[in-house]
């Protein structure tokens, strides 16, 4: 049987020897010998690309060099080395450059780091910049949406009522969360309301925004799919992680009509605006392999139509026209019946915040593999009865094991028994109703039925309605804590 080669990428193993540089450095003492400011900026720049690098692009390499989790073993490893340092001294050179590693790279604590740094080291030149291009990154994406107001419902979620400051609600923020960091609008709506906040994207460690919400009057409650993220959440301190997020609560549909025949071995569910992150090309060159010569696939997705026709362009020169169809922008309620046309799924992005696609293939009755690099999604879910997630190396064998006996898989099963929205909106209600009581509130009311996609994510409509005089007070916060970007409405 023929193997298939992923090359190898010099990039990665130069980013890995970095972080081994530092290690060794931190670990013989030779890294605070270095007496000049502009050569521990450089190595922390270097440091931060490297891991952008090692846990964003190069996962695949990652993966098979040292593993994913080596880099924040590594740091946790020599976070007390750093602290001895950052805690002495006082404003020292050592101390200040340890403040700086332990909050501009992902060592437990990173965020509070930060924090400290932003009060008492703004003007340093390094945080300075940071701080910068945080805030013209958060600048660009609010712009970037096509709207001129924001809806409430549109962010955000009352997912269990304000009673009393004895009994206090939940709002579960699932869009734009970096939009709500003003401490004045973080500090009136948390005297009504605990947090649930859903990151978009995986590698959680990149969002540092999210620091501000790990000094509110109670734990904040960070919702990422992954083993990895959920590690790093909880090594921060005054934050909490589940490892529910908003693909989890995918609309409970019934079960699709079963097609005798299928017309497509493979179905890929992935926006054309990001293939690079999603990796198209990918499975354009697995269709290549001995294993999947054969094979038929179909390409689903959102997308600019320059980027739809590129991609289309790229199958024609690749000669898989035949054997590969694209379609763009489907309405969501017509893909349930263009799944129940395939054989099986397949999922190659290298990062996501809980893909709703791989649940959508579940409750399609789609067998799935993905690959175990991708960042985000819980390894969990991959099991005897809906699928893989392999090494990218192993890739084409476990496709063509899946495609054989696609019929014995249980995905749809294994979705209704785990997930889904009742399932996890219950799972979420168990996990505050335990959190409200260690933390001294009462609990006379349930969280209402969550769901994962339209405009509010009630699966209920008289659950919005209900919950219209507490939006209109939420609409009031933002209003009290302007001006902002954009202006904003409840309806």
């Amino acid at each position: 049987m023929a193997v298939f080669e992923f090359p190898d990428d010099p990039p990665a193993e130069e980013c890995a020897r970095r972080l081994e540089d530092f290690f060794s450095m931190a670990d013989s003492g030779e890294l605070f010998s270095m007496e000049d400011g502009r050569a521990f900026r450089k190595m922390r720049e270097g440091l931060r690309e490297a891991l952008e690098q090692l846990l964003m692009w190069q996962r695949p390499r990652l993966e098979r060099l040292r593993g994913i989790a080596w880099p924040y073993e590594g740091l946790r490893e020599r976070y007390g080395v750093l602290e001895s340092a950052a805690e002495g001294e006082g404003d020292s050179l050592r101390a200040l450059q340890a403040r700086l590693f332990l909050g501009l790279l992902p060592f437990p604590r990173q965020w509070s780091w930060m924090l400290r740094l932003e009060a008492s080291h703004g003007e340093e030149a390094e945080v300075r910049r940071f701080l910068e291009k945080e805030q013209a990154k958060i600048l660009r994406k609010i712009r970037k949406k096509p709207q001129d107001r924001f809806k409430l419902r549109h962010l955000c979620q009352v997912i269990k009522p304000f009673h009393s400051p004895r009994e206090k609600g939940i709002l579960r923020i699932f869009s734009l969360p970096y939009l709500w960091i003003r401490r004045e609008l973080l500090a009136r709506l948390t005297s009504r309301y605990v947090l649930y906040v859903e990151p978009s994207m995986g590698v959680v460690w990149r969002h540092a925004w999210c620091r501000y919400f790990s000094e509110l009057e109670d734990p904040c409650v960070l919702g990422v799919g992954s083993p990895e993220d959920l590690a790093f959440v909880e090594s921060q301190p005054h934050l909490e992680g589940v490892s529910l997020a908003h693909s989890d609560y995918l609309e409970d549909l019934a079960p699709p009509a079963r097609e005798s025949s299928k017309e497509f071995d493979i179905v890929f569910n992935a926006t054309y605006d990001e293939m690079d992150r999603k990796r198209h090309a990918l499975l354009l060159k697995l269709m290549h392999h001995p294993l999947l010569s054969e094979a038929r696939a179909l390409f689903l997705g959102r997308g600019e139509e320059s980027n739809v026709r590129a991609f289309r362009e790229r199958v024609g020169r690749e000669g898989l026209q035949d054997r590969v169809a694209v379609l763009a922008n489907l309405k969501r309620k017509e893909v349930p019946s263009w799944l129940a046309r395939c054989k099986m799924a397949v999922h190659l992005s290298v990062n996501e915040n809980g893909c709703r696609s791989i649940y959508e293939f579940f409750r399609a009755d789609l067998p799935c593999v993905a690959s175990s690099c991708m960042a985000g999604t819980s390894p969990a879910i991959f099991n005897p009865r809906t699928g893989a997630a392999v090494p990218d190396e192993d890739l084409p064998e476990a496709i063509a094991r899946v495609l054989s006996r696609f019929r014995d898989y249980e995905p749809r099963s294994w979705f209704v028994e785990h997930s889904g929205s009742a399932n996890s909106s219950r799972k979420l209600n168990a996990f505050f109703k335990e959190r409200f009581a260690r933390w001294g509130y009462g609990w006379s009311e349930d969280v209402v039925a969550l769901g994962s996609s339209g405009a509010n994510r009630y699966v209920r409509e008289e659950d919005y309605a209900r919950f219209l005089p507490e939006f209109r007070w939420i609409l009031s916060c933002f209003e009290e804590s302007g001006p902002w970007p954009v202006p904003f409405s409840v309806e």
